[in-house]
């Protein structure tokens, strides 16, 4: 009986998730599409056509019963890359949630693991402290970066200078991860553990779920047979390398020593 549940769970976990993936790429390629037309639009009236806009266009568009609805069109261009990002945020929010209750449970009949949460909105708000989370880190990153540009351009500008035979005592700016040498990084194991996670987008603290979910997506945007047109095959055996490190193992070896408590 516990089979028969755990498949159900399971299967029902990779619906969800495929459905709303396929809904999550449709919003994203409309407010693309949209954002693209709306920066056209406002090129336009800028150098312009803004007078042929509020004569022309406006009018037409109540002209006629049954006719092309332009200013209807031209308004929903102008505000659909708002509704789908927040459409998008959205569907990624329930997709977390969901697939997160669903697998857990079916680990839970099917591996004997124990359940993080009892209810759906649980998961929501977990999710919602992992975005927080990664908003300050990239926060943090930015302005890590900026130091690092303020000090080179400090230290060029006192080598160039040649004051004195001065030379540079800050050592090499190039320090943190780097994501285009993960696989080269010869650091400890806590090192290397968060480069992995960082070059797969997610938090230190994420767990197998949220590492296997960015890997998949990851994985899915930079595989090389989907993407002909760009050489994605480095960033595609980064991105595998950083998957194969962050195995269950590593993951709960990483949890009982650094981890924090949710």
């Amino acid at each position: 009986m516990n089979k028969f549940y755990g498949n159900f769970f399971k299967y029902v976990g990779t619906a969800i998730d495929y459905v709303l993936e396929f809904f999550i790429g449709l919003f994203s390629l409309l407010t693309e599409l949209t954002r693209s037309f709306r920066s056209l639009l406002l090129s336009v009236l800028f150098f312009g056509g803004c007078l042929f806009f509020f004569i022309f266009l406006i009018p037409m568009s109540f002209s006629s019963r049954g006719g092309m609805p332009w200013g209807s069109i031209v308004l929903l261009i102008l505000i659909f890359p708002v509704i789908g990002s927040f459409a998008v945020s959205r569907l990624k929010y329930l997709q977390y949630m969901a697939t997160e209750y669903f697998y857990e449970r079916a680990d839970y009949y099917l591996l004997g693991k124990d359940v993080t949460y009892e209810t759906m909105g649980d998961y929501g708000r977990r999710y919602e402290r992992k975005i927080e989370a990664e908003r300050r880190r990239q926060q943090e990153e930015r302005a890590r970066m900026e130091e690092e540009m303020f000090r080179r351009q400090f230290e060029a500008f006192f080598n160039q200078g040649n004051f004195g035979g001065y030379q540079g005592s800050y050592g090499d700016f190039g320090g943190g991860y780097n994501q285009e040498s993960y696989g080269a990084y010869d650091g400890g194991f806590k090192e290397k553990y968060e480069a992995a996670v960082h070059r797969l987008g997610v938090d230190v603290n994420a767990d197998k779920y949220e590492i296997r979910l960015a890997y998949k997506k990851l994985a899915k945007k930079y595989h090389p047979d989907l993407n002909p047109e760009e050489d994605t095959t480095k960033i595609f055996q980064e991105i595998n390398a950083a998957n194969d490190f962050l195995n269950d193992e590593n993951i709960a070896r990483y949890k009982s020593m650094y981890g924090k408590k949710q």
